[in-house]
């Protein structure tokens, strides 16, 4: 029985020099079991709780976080602040129509925080026309494009076939007269100058789709560099240590 208490009292006692520790921490988040000695202008001389019959050792004040004393106080010197970001507004959903009028796209300079890139919208846009529009956020105007598109693809279904029907009514008529139909050959020149024409609109069209795309990613990307949620850094007053940084944010709109 007399063991059994015995070892109660030592584990007792150890758990209360375990509690009666100071503990440093660093700002690199390190916590240190020590016996804080004495506290400078500048530095804290300690010795370590697993030596405590070791070197005194000095850290300078910089370089710590708090120190927690064994009897509950909380001194706290250094507390970490992050660097300060710039932060652009989560929901693109502006119009471009509403903004355009405001920029010039040759003056857009990029910057990595861009929400848009214009040379992936150009590419798209080449590749199906409209989808660097829907890419940009502007649905309406890409499927528009894509609409157009098929228009002129329907058109240009249409002339080939009036082509193609003139072409074998002009050889079935040379076969059977021996020279060639003026109806035909008129259907065939007026649906091959309509279909060249055809070509030629749906060409421009999508060539302005393809700048379109990029000037529509160029000016929504300097609509939302304006739009800034810029931090704020303040100081107020702190009970253990003087001042104490604060962090804030507020929102600036510049055109």
């Amino acid at each position: 029985m007399t063991k059994y208490i015995l070892a109660a009292v030592l584990l007792f006692a150890s758990a209360f020099n375990a509690m009666a520790d100071d503990l440093i921490t660093r700002l690199n988040g390190e916590e240190i079991k020590a016996k804080v000695i004495e506290i400078g202008d500048n530095t804290v001389k300690y010795k370590r709780m697993d030596n405590p019959n070791g070197p005194v050792y000095t850290l300078s004040l910089s370089e710590v976080q708090s120190i927690a004393y064994e009897n509950g106080l909380v001194e706290n010197y250094n507390e970490p602040v992050q660097e300060p970001k710039h932060y652009v507004i989560e929901s693109y959903d502006v119009r471009y129509r509403d903004i355009s009028s405001r920029y010039n796209p040759r003056n857009y300079r990029a910057e990595s925080d861009d929400p848009y890139i214009p040379a992936l919208s150009g590419i798209a846009s080449f590749c199906i026309p409209g989808l660097g529009q829907c890419i940009d956020g502007e649905w309406g105007r890409g499927l528009g494009i894509m609409t157009v598109n098929v228009g002129f693809g329907l058109l240009e279904l249409t002339e080939a076939s009036l082509m193609f029907y003139s072409a074998a009514d002009g050889s079935s008529y040379y076969r059977d007269n021996g020279m060639t139909s003026p109806r035909a050959n008129a259907l065939f020149g007026a649906s091959f100058c309509a279909a060249l024409l055809t070509m030629t609109a749906q060409c421009a069209f999508n060539i302005w789709n393809i700048c379109d795309a990029v000037n529509i990613a160029k000016v929504k990307n300097m609509y939302y560099q304006d739009v800034r949620v810029a931090p704020q850094l303040a100081f107020t007053p702190s009970f253990s240590n003087g001042l104490q940084p604060t962090a804030g944010l507020s929102l600036t709109l510049s055109f």
